[in-house]
């Protein structure tokens, strides 16, 4: 038995969950617990599982996810069973031909190569289920609101500059551009902390669904690519093929809105969104006055 101190409960409530299983475990190892997810380790039959249990309802829509992209074929973590609150999935760990993603993964073209190809199934797959199907799906531009956008300026203390009064003067037109664009599955929280690699680097793919949702092909990309060293970025765009410059340029816009917020929602202002609010404070007043113009 785990000994739950320390105000544990997160962990009890999870073990309470698996017994759902009637599976006969020998061990139990506390992997870590974050934002009401817990994840644990557990020995079975000779056999290493992890056993990811999500306190939150919101965050339970990440069960689905595997569901939908086991139906659609896309390679991901395998899930040995599900319940409403919690999956037991297989231990990447533990694999003789698979592992997890290392930080010198951003600079290897091979793994690039092979995530672009991962990346290219996903996106074609994400155009024909969209159409087909009414779910709701988690999407970063909702979060381009006014309200949001208010908080934003507040938040950066950059109530004075001139490309706010554009934004807030032609915020229809703005979201209507960005949510005309055609979308497809997102992966959205692409880093090396959520890959898994062949170890001969044959293939590779993501894991970990909690952001999984909806949006441009061009975002997702977008997204890959700012992790990616020169050389692995070159590497991912040459085997994922074309991007429309239509659709990334809108992209790239929209990002540097819902980017802020997120930046901005942090208890600390992270290091990744200075280049943002940098890149917000002078060129780009341009870019949305393109924007509006399309």
């Amino acid at each position: 038995m785990l000994n739950f101190m320390n105000n544990e409960k997160i962990f009890a409530e999870a073990m309470a969950e698996f017994e759902k299983f009637r599976i006969n475990a020998e061990s139990f190892c506390k992997i870590r617990e974050k934002d009401g997810i817990a994840l644990i380790r557990i020995k079975s039959g000779g056999k290493s599982f992890v056993f990811k249990y999500f306190k939150n309802a919101d965050f339970r829509r990440e069960i689905r996810i595997y569901q939908i992209l086991e139906e659609t074929g896309i390679e991901t973590v395998k899930i040995h069973a599900a319940t409403e609150k919690s999956i037991l999935m297989e231990d990447i760990s533990e694999s003789e031909t698979l592992r997890l993603g290392k930080e010198e993964d951003m600079s290897d073209p091979e793994v690039a190569k092979a995530l672009a190809k991962w990346y290219k199934k996903l996106h074609a797959a994400g155009y024909k289920y969209l159409p087909m199907h009414n779910e709701s799906f988690y999407s970063e531009n909702a979060v381009i609101t006014r309200e949001n956008l208010a908080f934003i300026k507040s938040a950066t203390k950059t109530e004075n500059i001139s490309v706010w009064k554009i934004i807030e003067d032609n915020f229809e037109k703005i979201k209507s551009a960005i949510e005309s664009e055609k979308y497809t599955f997102n992966y959205n929280d692409f880093y090396y902390t959520n890959l898994v690699v062949a170890r001969d680097k044959s293939k590779a793919f993501m894991f970990d669904y909690n952001l999984f949702g909806k949006g441009t092909a061009a975002s997702d990309i977008n997204n890959v690519c700012w992790s990616l060293s020169e050389d692995a970025k070159k590497s991912f765009l040459d085997e994922y093929g074309k991007i429309y410059e239509h659709e990334k340029f809108v992209a790239e816009t929209a990002m540097v809105l819902s980017s802020l917020f997120f930046a901005c929602k942090r208890e600390e202002f992270p290091d990744w969104g200075k280049p943002i609010l940098e890149e917000f404070k002078s060129g780009y007043i341009n870019k949305i006055k393109s924007l509006i113009e399309l």
